[in-house]
């Protein structure tokens, strides 16, 4: 039977409890807390907890499920944040047979806590000079007392310091790069709770539970392939990064993919060098989106986040040294923050202060964010925290991130390739309920263009989940499953406010938007 980890960090109490529920990732997460926490509980309190839940595929060999979901409550008026996380933990998790850690109250201590599990041993330690440390002498320190196969996440110093723009980051396999931050992440609740990481110690990534291994292998070597030779997943998002896509998508589905070799030079520019390259952000994953770049062999991004971070410069300050904004994003990745949510507070204040945002200007930011000044702390609280000081200039509300799904009334929705046609669900509700289907499963959202465009992939699917639990299920059921998931979330948004209640769809949609818009001739780019 699977395990629940129930920690209380006030009382530094550990209880294990199996897992009765046919619930599981996202959907698991949103039970629990709707069990847990109170509608009226804020973001930093005691009450509120951290969920984490490997997608229910994680762990075995099907392609491309190394994903971690977190949840929270977001905050006093609001409901439930997900977070989507790379790395290999999950895949160690869902080796230990754990569906979920569920993490309440607060740690007192002056050094903030580690949690250590291990197959036959889950404990709270206090590491020594740990606390205040950046990103990667936080894994140096713990993979140096436990050893190189734990699989850890965590957060910088900025979510020590409780920075609304703090995020978690998640450790890759061994090698370069070996770690990434999160977007939309909770870097501050884990700093309010005085948790500073999670390690997991397990040498396994593919050992969870499944009821038909043989089975299981076959048809995961089928997805394999869908993914593999969709244009998209298996040439463009791994060269290009979501951002990039994105505005390339202008042009519909019709991509130009000529400036792209993903395949051939990352082998020859790295042949020399002694360490190793990594180019998944977890084992077995069929896009492999990390160290792919142009064929020009001149420049490299080692992570969507910095072909991200690159697209988010140029658009607000003009930017385009490909060299600074692979050490930007360092830097940002080692205070544990929100590279790209960070680049664009900076557009924000610069444009309240009326200063010039360039290379030089971004650097003062980002020092004061490391050395908690004043306007460190307000660069820090986000574009909606820091417009809130400054509600009195309206022209720059526009500039307030907001979630993708206020986009969706610019798009005409139209997926030709549906497995099949549930009675009042339009095409653009079934794009929400594949994208919960895809999470609650553990896949990364990279992959989800060649799920959708292929009708067969759903019926794959179903299959895979019968030969990993033993559970028969059909296309119309896994997706119903994700539709409850998203009515779960929203009626607990319900109870918190009485208006303005929305589905929590991943920022991701954005792309889909783009890529499953009827019209093609039209260009939206939020």
């Amino acid at each position: 039977m699977s395990k629940l980890l129930y920690i209380d960090l006030t009382k530094k109490q550990i209880i294990k409890k199996q897992n009765d529920s046919e619930d599981y990732g996202r959907g698991l997460i949103a039970k629990i807390i709707r069990e847990e926490v109170s509608p009226n509980a804020s973001r930093l309190d005691d009450e509120n907890v951290i969920v984490l839940a490997p997608g229910l595929f994680s762990g075995t060999l099907a392609p491309s499920t190394g994903r971690l979901l977190v949840g929270t409550k977001s905050s006093k008026d609001e409901g439930i944040q997900i977070s989507n996380i790379a790395g290999t933990i999950s895949q160690k998790l869902a080796s230990l047979n754990i569906d979920a850690i569920i993490i309440s109250g607060k740690s007192t201590e002056e050094i903030p806590l580690t949690l250590l599990i291990e197959e036959n041993h889950i404990s709270l330690v206090n590491i020594n000079n740990i606390k205040g440390m950046d990103v990667s002498s936080t894994i140096d320190i713990i993979q140096g007392l436990y050893g190189k196969e734990c699989g850890v996440i965590g957060i910088g110093p900025s979510g020590e310091n409780l920075l609304p723009i703090s995020t978690l980051f998640s450790t890759y396999p061994e090698g370069s790069p070996s770690f990434y931050c999160a977007r939309n992440s909770i870097g501050d609740i884990f700093g309010y709770k005085g948790l500073k990481a999670i390690a997991v110690k397990n040498k396994e990534h593919f050992n969870a539970p499944v009821y038909d291994v043989e089975n299981m292998k076959r048809c995961s070597k089928e997805l394999s392939k869908i993914i593999i030779e969709h244009p998209i997943c298996g040439k463009a998002l791994p060269g290009l990064g979501s951002i990039t896509l994105m505005k390339m998508l202008s042009q519909g589905k019709n991509i130009d993919m000529s400036e792209l070799d993903c395949n051939n030079n990352i082998k020859n520019n790295y042949k020399d060098i002694a360490f190793k390259i990594n180019r998944t952000c977890s084992p077995l994953c069929v896009v492999g989106c990390l160290n792919r770049h142009t064929k020009t062999g001149e420049d490299y991004y080692s992570a969507p986040a910095e072909s991200e971070a690159y697209a988010a410069l140029n658009e607000c300050f003009d930017i385009n040294d490909k060299q600074y904004v692979k050490n930007f994003t360092n830097k940002c990745f080692e205070l544990g923050i929100d590279c790209i949510e960070f680049i664009f507070s900076c557009a924000l204040y610069f444009n309240l202060q009326e200063i010039e945002g360039n290379i030089k200007e971004m650097d003062k930011a980002l020092v004061e964010v490391k050395n908690l000044t004043l306007i460190g702390r307000v660069l820090g609280s986000k574009t909606e925290g820091m417009y809130g000081l400054f509600r009195e200039k309206e022209k720059y509300k526009e500039m307030v991130s907001k979630p993708s799904i206020v986009e969706e009334k610019n798009f005409n929705i139209d997926i030709q390739s549906k497995t099949i046609n549930l009675p009042g669900l339009s095409d653009l509700d079934y794009l929400y309920a594949y994208i919960i289907t895809l999470e609650n499963l553990g896949f990364c959202l990279f992959a989800s263009f060649a799920f959708i465009d292929n009708p067969k992939a759903l019926t794959l699917l179903s299959e895979l989940f019968f030969y990993k639990t033993g559970i028969e299920v059909n296309e119309k059921s896994i997706l119903d499953y994700a539709l409850k998931t998203i009515k779960n979330e929203k009626e607990y948004e319900g109870e918190v406010k009485l208006k303005n209640v929305s589905k929590t769809i991943p920022n991701f949609v954005k792309v889909l938007y783009r890529y499953f818009h009827k019209d093609e001739t039209k260009v939206y780019i939020g």
